[in-house]
């Protein structure tokens, strides 16, 4: 029992630390290395909303549609299908 609270406290700060540490890595690994996001399709683009289902989408690999003069950004056909019936 007496090292019960050293071992939380100890883990604790090594959990803060550590998830500090790979929100430093994270953002520098995806402004150095644009070769990895091809991999998993998305570009690093600027994201929109999808209306419909309200994921966010890469606007370089989703799917797009103009309605009134504003091009809205979707996840998949069938949010778009969803969204033209809906107006």
């Amino acid at each position: 029992m007496r090292f019960l609270f050293p071992l939380l406290f100890f883990l604790l700060i090594f959990y803060v630390i550590r998830s500090i540490l790979q929100g430093f890595t994270e953002g520098t690994r995806a402004s150095t290395s644009k070769k990895e996001s091809g991999k998993s399709g998305v570009k690093m683009g600027r994201m929109e909303k999808d209306p419909v289902c309200g994921m966010y989408v890469d606007v370089a690999t989703s799917v797009a549609a103009t309605f009134e003069g504003a091009t809205k950004y979707f996840c998949s056909t069938e949010c778009l299908n969803k969204y033209k019936k809906a107006v």
